[in-house]
């Protein structure tokens, strides 16, 4: 009977055993391949097994049917070693593709649970037996769709029922690798133990963040501390220090735990760059404790080695290497932190306090770089490396650490300090405040005395302020009488002078009479300004208007200085709105006034031009001009223009001024100009120009025929200033004046060249240098000069040791004992004050010109010179010590003469000669021959060789020449001195 149902098992049972043949092929071709076994005993102190060099298939690209991919490996490659870089990649690797493994585990692991782990830097699918059990970012077909992720300590579980193989497959692309890894590792072993360990890595790495917390903590504290106080740059270097810290903490937080690659390279690079800038923001922090201001060249070497590896690593951010060469920052780690120790050794060894915190800090921070940050003696397994990164992150908390309790025993020792001083500044206070109170009671009682005293005072005061307007009146009428006096004797000089002019015909006389009446109508112009003054401050000067052409009258007074300005080698031009202005005015005072003007535009301009110009006054309502006188003079300083129309001022009064000048030219000019209602101003910019303006009304008047001309006086006629060349055939002394009043200095020259030749200049500057060069026997120097004053000629003169033996006389009007011993403090020989006598001035020359003889004939005799030189001025002693040195040195050479001589010593022949003979009375020739020959006579007292050797070895071509010199010089021939010796 038939019985579908046995059928059907039939059936079911022979379709089971088709598939337990298919498996069993499966096994066998599998088998054939390699299965990886997974055995207890094989996990070793990691409890776990490393499949990277297993035995692995490989399909490059992708599936149309992954599932088929997952359970299927036949007719893939086969290769070892999937943790491949881009240097290896298996044959046909484009960044994706399929890897396959088949696993099997022992009996003591069936249906115990294990783990798997991948390592690597891209994305993965992981399957067993076509099962998808996980997997880490997103697998793509390219970069822009592959999401690549890291999850070195995430944990897959797996069992296993059974001993037979089970194929492990992995679906992974790599497009975009982070470093230069490309493939994976795959780690399968226990769960619980691998689990446990991942959790504890996982705590220790979890404490890096609260390490970096700590660090920028402190560097706030520390940075807050120095904004309070900028002084301690230490805590600006400790908080630098520990930012850096903390952001390495970071960093290497990040590279542990990131899951993103380019966040852990990123993290990698950081930790790099900041390893260097820990090193140097420690070492500058160690330096500090050490030095008030760090030495240029550690400050160099530091930034040279600093820089050096920021651009290494910088480099191997952008390229990724290869692989990782030595850079050797271990070794010049070592060497910048012991630089940095020993700072801080010198500053322990100075016994400052508490410093020892930092040593120990530094100490630990070095220990902590070699032996775990670095791991030069390789201490850690990779087991331990979580801990590694825990201990390197807090131990670098006690750099930190130790220079915060540092600052803060450094800081409280100040607190207490203050304290102490705040507790000082308290008691005196109120010891202050004590004496203050008795101190006020005491000025109130003061104050009422005083009162009471300046009551008193001012009335006495008014009392003697009343007397006093009487003696000034009295004063000003004596001053006006007394002024009035002069003029009779000045017109008597000035009137015969006149005629003595006329009557003789003798050029020296005349001189003489026009040397007289030009110095007497200045001095008569002097008086008629000082009473017009007087007349002026007492309001009684009155204007006598006449008609009178202006612009004649301006021309006169050019023309009056023409021969000066010629003589000073000026242009003059003279700029006018009308051809002839008649008005209404007073002659005398517009004399006064153009006179005073026009002369010190002449006076204080040396080149360039003056310029005059008369134009109409546009701004005024009525008839007025404007009169201006411009120069290209040396100009008045801004800070002195507002003063020149003061009395008596002078915007130079110092010794080198450069003209002459009372100050009241300039004061009476604008009383005069106001009086007559008009308004004087000035314009000036200094060593370009200067300009005084005169704006004036005038009432218009009838041409008169005839006018006056105003008539100049001749100007007195100079020599020019001496040539600089010296007859040489002249035995007179020669005397140099310096003098600037130009008829003085002829005057004065004129006189001495009578008996001396002279030599003459204008300025002190002039005169230092015709000194120097030429060497006079006397020097006159007037004190009151441009560029340089008599002080400063004769201080320059008596330093210089070419003329510091020349007599100098000065010439003032400073008759103060200050000004006298002034002017003998700078080495003056002699002070005549002005006017002097003539007489006086020769009797002095000639008492300095003779002192000067005896001491050199008192040198010369005898050779003093040569053996006792004690009392001669230091300056004087040195030049005679550096000549003879010179001699010395050639003595062997017969042909050492006065011009070597001079070129040895600095100096012309001509100065040395005029030098020597003021001196020493010794002409150079023969000054050379007299040391050779006293030299001479100590070798030969000395018995150091025979007379011949003695001569040659002083520079005499035999020994004939020699004795016969010698025996003239000493009175006795070379034998007596050896036999005699």
């Amino acid at each position: 009977m038939y019985r579908p149902g046995i059928v059907t098992d039939r059936l079911r049972h022979r379709y089971f055993f088709a598939w337990c043949i298919a498996l069993l092929f499966a096994v066998n071709l599998a088998y054939g391949q390699g299965v990886a076994t997974i055995r207890e005993s094989d996990f070793g102190s990691l409890h776990q097994v490393q499949f990277t060099d297993s035995l692995w298939s490989f399909h490059p690209g992708d599936f149309n049917n992954p599932q088929q991919a997952a359970t299927d490996v036949s007719g893939w490659r086969t290769f070892r070693g999937t943790s491949f870089d881009v240097a290896n990649p298996p044959a046909g690797w484009h960044g994706l593709g399929w890897f396959g493994l088949w696993i099997k585990v022992d009996t003591g692991l069936v249906n115990r649970k294990l783990a798997i782990r991948i390592n690597h830097d891209g994305a993965s699918e992981l399957f067993i037996d076509g099962k998808p059990i996980g997997g880490y970012g997103k697998v793509g077909h390219s970069a822009a769709e592959m999401k690549a992720e890291r999850a070195p300590r995430d944990l897959i579980s797996v069992w296993f029922s059974d001993t037979r193989p089970h194929l492990l497959t992995i679906h992974y692309s790599n497009f975009r690798p982070a470093y230069s890894f490309l493939g994976f590792q795959l780690f399968i072993g226990d769960y619980q133990f691998t689990a446990q360990r991942m959790d504890i890595d996982k705590r220790l790495l979890d404490y890096i963040p609260l390490c970096a917390a700590a660090q920028f903590i402190l560097a706030l504290l520390h940075f807050l501390l120095f904004l309070f106080y900028p002084k301690q740059k230490l805590s600006l270097y400790y908080a630098l220090y520990v930012v850096l810290v903390g952001i390495t903490c970071t960093g290497v937080y990040l590279f542990y735990q990131a899951h993103s690659p380019s966040v852990q390279y990123a993290a990698d690079a950081l930790t790099g760059e900041c390893k260097v800038l820990l090193m140097s923001s420690g070492v500058l922090l160690l330096y500090h404790l050490n030095y008030a201001r760090i030495p240029r060249w550690r400050i160099f070497a530091l930034s040279v080695v600093t820089l050096f590896y920021i651009i290494i690593y910088f480099f191997r951010l952008l390229h990724i290497p290869d692989q990782q060469r030595q850079d050797y920052f271990s070794i010049v780690y070592f060497f910048c932190m012991m630089d940095g120790c020993w700072s801080v050794w010198q500053v322990i060894r100075r016994r400052q306090k508490n410093v020892w915190l930092v040593a120990t800090g530094v100490v630990a921070v070095t220990l902590l770089y070699y032996f775990c940050w670095a791991d030069v003696f390789h201490l850690w397994p990779q087991r331990l490396n979580a801990m590694r990164v825990f201990v390197l992150s807090a131990g670098e908390l006690i750099l930190p650490l130790c220079l915060s309790v540092y600052i803060a025993l450094d800081f409280a020792r100040t607190n207490q300090r203050l304290a102490t001083e705040l507790a000082e500044v308290e008691r005196l206070s109120a010891q202050t405040l004590a004496q203050e109170t008795e101190k006020r009671t005491l000025l109130a009682a003061e104050a009422r005395r005083l009162e009471e005293l300046v009551q008193q005072r001012t009335a006495e005061l008014r009392a003697q302020a009343d007397q006093l307007r009487e003696m000034d009146t009295v004063k000003s009428r004596f001053f006006t009488n007394i002024t009035h006096e002069f003029r009779t004797p000045l017109t008597l000089i000035i009137n015969p002078a006149k005629e003595l002019m006329s009557e003789v015909e003798e050029e020296q006389t005349v001189r003489q009479l026009q040397l007289i009446l030009n110095n007497a109508t200045r001095l008569r112009q002097l008086i008629n300004q000082l009473l017009d003054l007087s007349k002026l401050e007492s309001g009684v000067m009155e204007l006598n208007l006449g008609p009178m052409d202006l612009v004649s009258f301006v021309k006169a007074h050019i023309a009056s200085y023409e021969s000066l300005i010629r003589h000073k080698g000026l242009q003059i031009r003279l700029a006018s709105d009308w051809e002839q202005l008649w008005i209404l005015g007073d002659h005398d005072k517009f004399d006064t006034i153009v006179l005073n003007i026009l002369s010190n535009a002449v006076k204080f301009t040396d080149k360039g031009c003056i310029e005059l110009s008369l134009q109409k006054d546009m701004h005024s309502a009525s008839d007025a001009f404007i009169l201006s006188i411009k120069d290209t003079g040396r100009g008045i300083p801004a800070e002195k223009l507002n003063y020149i129309f003061a009395r008596f001022y002078q915007a130079d009064p110092s010794d080198t001024r450069s003209a002459e000048g009372t100050g009241i030219g300039l004061a009476l000019t604008k009383e005069l100009v106001e009086l007559m209602g008009g308004h004087i101003s000035a314009e000036s910019e200094e060593d370009v120009f200067t300009q005084i303006s005169i704006s004036m009304p005038y009432v218009a008047a009838t041409a008169m025929p005839g006018q006056v001309e105003v008539a100049p006086v001749g100007p007195y006629q100079m020599d020019e200033d001496s040539p600089l060349a010296i007859a040489t055939d002249d035995e007179r002394p020669l005397v140099l004046l310096i003098e600037d009043h130009d008829e003085l200095r002829d005057f004065i020259r004129r006189s001495l060249a009578v008996k001396y030749q002279v030599l003459s200049a204008a300025d002190g500057s002039k005169g230092i240098a015709m000194a120097k060069e030429h060497i006079p026997n006397l020097v006159i120097t007037d004190l009151m000069m441009p560029v340089m004053n008599g002080y400063q000629v004769s201080a320059e003169l008596k330093h210089d040791e070419r003329t510091s033996h020349i007599p100098i006389i000065i010439l003032t009007a400073k008759t103060d004992f200050d000004s006298r011993i002034q002017g003998i403090e700078t080495g003056a020989d002699a002070y005549l004050v002005k006017p002097f006598e003539k007489r006086e001035l020769f009797a002095v020359i000639e008492n300095l010109i003779n002192t000067r003889r005896r001491l050199r004939e008192y040198y010369s005799s005898r050779d003093l010179w040569f053996s006792d030189t004690i009392s001669m001025p230091s300056i004087e002693r040195e030049f005679i010590a550096r000549v003879r040195s010179a001699v010395e040195s050639h003595l062997d050479e017969e042909g050492y003469s006065a011009d070597q001589l001079a070129r040895d010593v600095g100096l012309s022949r001509t100065q040395l000669h005029r030098k020597l003979k003021d001196l020493i009375g010794q002409a150079p020739g023969e000054l050379i021959r007299i040391i050779r020959l006293q030299y001479a006579h100590n070798l030969l007292q000395r018995q150091v060789a025979t007379i011949a050797e003695v001569g040659y070895m002083v520079g005499y071509s035999s020994p004939a020449s020699f004795s016969a010199s010698f025996s003239r010089h000493f009175g006795f021939p070379p034998k007596s001195v050896v036999n005699s010796s």
